[in-house]
C-alpha cells in the first residue's frame, strides 16, 4: 500500500512540475496556455483526490517514509490528516485553474509566462508542506516553493507600486516565519538536520523543559504567521491577498493560510514529547491558542466590516475565519487534557468543528474571491462605493455571492453554520466547568453577527442598492460560462456542506482515525464514536456517554430549514387570510426627492455607529 500511495503522490508532483516547464513555452497563446495549465492541474488533482479517498476511506494508517532523491533524503508522511488538507488543495487548485482560463484575459497588458510557471509550483509547494515529515530539509524545500511562487503570483501586476510593496512585505515576513520554524527543532537535544517529527518528539525526552517550551513557542509563532493569527496576519495578509489576481487570492485565503493551521495541528497534537521527568502543560498551551484564536476572530472580522475595497474586506475576513479554527484547536487541546471524560468528548466535537471549518472556509472564501474577481472583471473596480445594482446585470454571480455570503455568516442551512455551531456550542457547554470557555464561545457567537453585518454590506453594496450606473463607465454584463462554472460548483458545495453535515462529520472522524500518533487517535478510532455524536439524515446532535442527552453541539440545519419554511408559509397564510392588498409607492429616500450618487448609502454610512464604537480595533478606513 505504501508504494502505491507514495507513487501516486510523486506522479502528481511530477505533473505539476511538468506544467511549470511546458505551459510557459506556449504562454503567448493565452487561452491555450490556460487550458494546458488546467489540464496538468486537473490530472494531478484527480490523482491526489483518488489518493486521498484511499487514505481516508480505505487504507490503514500510514507511517513515515524516508525517500531518496539522489543527493538528499526527505521524510514523508501521508496519512488521514495530510490527505484531508491535500484534497482541499487539489480541488481548489482545479477550480482556480479553470477560472484562470478566461479571467486572465483581464490582464491583456501582462504576459502570462510567469503566471503559468508559478501557479503549479505554488500548488506543488503546498502539497509538499502537508506531506513532508520534518521541519528542516523537506519542509524548507516545500516552504520555499510555496512562498517564492506565491510571491511572484501576488506581484503579477508589477507595474502597480502598491502591488509590489504588498508582495515584498509578504516575502520578507514569510521568510521570517520559515526561519522561526526552521530553528525550533535545534533546541531539542541530539536533534539533527533532516530528522522526522517523530524523532524530534522522541529526543524531547532528553531535553530540558524550558527548551521544549521554546520549541513549541517558536512553532506556534512561525505557523501563526502563515495562518494569519492576530496581530501577525495584519502585517501582511490584507496587503498581499487583496492585490493578487483573484484566482490566486482564492488560493491564498482559501487554501494557503490553512498550511499554518496544519502545522499547528500536526505539532501540538502529534509531536508529543516522550519525557518522564516533566509533563508538558497542554492545558496552558490550549488556553494560549484559544485566546489567540478568539482575539483573531473578533479583531479580524471587525476590521473586515470597515473596508471599502471588496478584496481587502475578504482578506481581513479570512483572518477572522482563521480565528474560529485556531480558537477551536486551542479549546480542543485544553478540554482533551483538562481531565473529565465529558470534556474529552466535547474536545472531539470541537476538533471536528475546527476541521470542518477548514473545509467550509476553503470553499466559501474561494467562492467569494472568485465572485469579487468576476465583479472586477465586469466593472473594472473593487471599490464598494462605486458598485451597486449589479444583481440585474450579473444575476448568476449575485446568486452564488449570496450563497457564499450566507455560508460565511453562519446562516442555516448553509455550510458555515454547522461548523461554527459545533465550535461555539461545545465551548459554551464546556463553560459549565471552565467559565472562560463559555466567554470565548459568546465572543465567537457575537462575532458571527458582525460577520453577517459585514456580508450584508458586501452583498448589498455590490449587487443590490444602486451605484454602478453612475460610477462604472463601461457596459456591465455577466461573466463567461468558464468563470461561472467553478463558482456554481463551489456554491453547490456550500449547500451540500450545510444540508448534509453528518456525512462530513463522519468523514472527518475517519480522517483522524486514519492518522496514527495523535493524542486523540484512540478516541477517534473507537467504532462507537460516531454513534455517540449522532447520525441522522436530519442533522447532528450530541449524546455523551454518562451524561445523557445534552444540548446540541452539532446542530440540525435541515430541521431549521424546515422550521423557517413552515414559519414563512404560516406568515403567508395569515397575510392572505386578512384579505390585505398590495399597493406600490415610491421608495422613501430619507427626505431626498431623487436618488442619485450623492444621496445613496456608501461605506462610511454602513454600520457607522458600530464602526465608531469599535474604532479601537484598528483597520479603520478614512474617507
Amino acid at each position: 500500500m505504501n508504494a502505491d500511495i507514495y507513487g501516486s503522490l510523486f506522479t502528481a508532483m511530477a505533473l505539476l512540475a511538468a506544467s511549470a516547464v511546458i505551459v510557459p513555452l506556449v504562454s503567448s497563446k493565452r487561452r491555450l496556455a490556460g487550458w494546458l495549465n488546467f489540464g496538468f492541474t486537473a490530472a494531478a488533482g484527480v490523482i491526489v483526490l483518488h489518493l486521498c479517498y484511499i487514505l481516508i476511506f480505505q487504507a490503514q494508517p500510514q507511517v513515515s517514509r524516508l525517500v531518496n532523491f539522489g543527493f538528499f533524503n526527505v521524510y514523508f508522511l501521508v496519512d488521514g490528516l495530510s490527505a484531508f488538507f491535500m484534497a482541499i488543495i487539489a480541488f481548489m487548485a482545479m477550480m482556480s485553474a479553470f477560472y484562470s482560463i478566461d479571467y486572465m484575459e483581464h490582464y491583456g497588458e501582462y504576459a502570462l509566462g510567469g503566471y503559468y510557471l508559478n501557479f503549479p509550483v505554488f500548488i506543488l509547494g503546498m502539497i509538499g508542506i502537508v506531506t513532508v515529515d520534518d521541519l528542516s530539509l523537506g519542509f524548507t524545500i516545500s516552504w520555499q516553493l510555496m512562498t517564492v511562487a506565491s510571491y511572484f503570483l501576488i506581484k503579477f501586476e508589477k507595474n502597480d507600486e502598491k502591488t509590489v510593496k504588498g508582495a515584498n512585505k509578504y516575502l520578507v515576513l514569510m521568510e521570517l516565519a520559515w526561519l522561526i520554524i526552521f530553528i525550533a527543532p535545534f533546541f531539542v537535544r541530539n536533534a539533527a538536520f533532516g530528522d522526522s517529527l517523530h524523532s524530534i518528539a522522541n529526543n524531547m525526552g532528553a531535553t530540558s523543559p524550558a527548551a521544549v517550551y521554546a520549541v513549541f513557542g517558536l512553532i506556534l509563532l512561525g505557523f501563526g504567521f502563515k495562518a494569519g493569527i492576530f496581530p501577525l496576519g495584519q502585517l501582511w495578509l490584507p496587503d498581499a491577498h487583496s492585490v493578487a489576481p483573484s484566482p490566486i487570492s482564492a488560493l491564498l485565503s482559501g487554501v494557503m493560510i490553512k498550511t499554518g493551521v496544519y502545522g499547528i495541528l500536526r505539532s501540538f497534537f502529534w509531536m508529543t514529547p516522550h519525557a518522564e521527568h516533566f509533563r508538558m502543560n497542554w492545558p496552558l498551551w490550549g488556553i494560549i491558542i484559544a485566546a489567540l484564536g478568539v482575539v483573531t476572530l473578533f479583531i479580524g472580522t471587525v476590521q473586515s466590516m470597515k473596508q471599502n475595497d471588496s478584496k481587502r474586506l475578504l482578506a481581513y475576513s479570512s483572518i477572522g475565519q482563521i480565528g474560529y479554527i485556531v480558537f477551536a484547536t486551542g479549546a480542543g487541546l485544553f478540554m482533551f487534557n483538562a481531565g473529565s471524560d465529558f470534556l474529552k468528548f466535547l474536545a472531539l466535537v470541537t476538533i471536528i468543528g475546527a476541521a470542518y471549518h477548514v473545509l467550509n472556509h476553503a470553499v466559501f472564501k474561494g467562492l467569494l474571491f472568485l465572485t469579487s474577481g468576476s465583479v472586477l472583471y465586469a466593472t473594472g473596480t473593487k471599490d464598494l462605493n462605486r458598485l451597486g445594482g449589479l444583481m440585474k446585470l450579473m444575476p448568476a454571480s449575485a446568486l452564488v455571492a449570496g450563497i457564499a455570503a450566507l455560508s460565511i455568516s453562519g446562516v442555516p442551512p448553509f455550510s458555515g453554520f454547522a461548523s461554527k455551531w459545533s465550535i461555539i456550542s461545545a465551548s459554551i457547554i464546556a463553560g459549565s466547568s471552565y467559565l472562560f470557555l463559555a466567554i470565548f464561545g459568546i465572543v465567537a457567537l457575537f462575532t458571527s453577527a458582525v460577520t453577517l453585518a459585514c456580508y450584508v454590506k458586501f452583498f448589498g453594496m455590490t449587487f443590490t442598492s444602486t451605484g454602478s450606473e453612475w460610477s462604472v463607465k463601461k457596459e456591465v454584463k455577466e461573466v463567461t460560462a468558464g468563470m461561472l462554472l467553478p463558482k456554481l460548483v463551489l456554491a453547490a458545495l456550500c449547500l451540500a456542506q450545510g444540508l448534509l453535515p453528518f456525512f462530513y462529520y463522519e468523514t472527518i472522524i475517519g480522517v483522524f482515525a486514519k492518522s496514527a500518533g495523535s493524542a486523540f487517535h484512540s478516541s477517534f478510532s473507537d467504532p462507537g464514536i460516531f454513534n455517540s455524536i449522532g447520525n441522522s439524515s436530519m442533522g447532528i446532535s450530541v449524546w455523551a456517554p454518562g451524561a445523557g442527552a445534552v444540548a446540541s453541539a452539532m446542530a440540525t440545519p435541515a430541521v431549521i430549514l424546515v422550521v423557517v419554511a413552515v414559519a414563512l408559509l404560516l406568515a403567508w397564510l395569515f397575510r392572505k387570510s386578512a384579505g390585505s392588498t398590495e399597493r406600490t409607492a415610491p421608495a422613501w429616500l430619507g427626505g431626498y426627492q431623487d436618488l442619485h450618487d450623492t444621496t445613496r448609502y456608501k461605506n462610511r454610512s454602513m454600520f457607522s455607529a458600530l464602526k465608531n464604537a469599535l474604532r479601537w480595533t484598528g483597520g479603520n478606513v478614512e474617507e
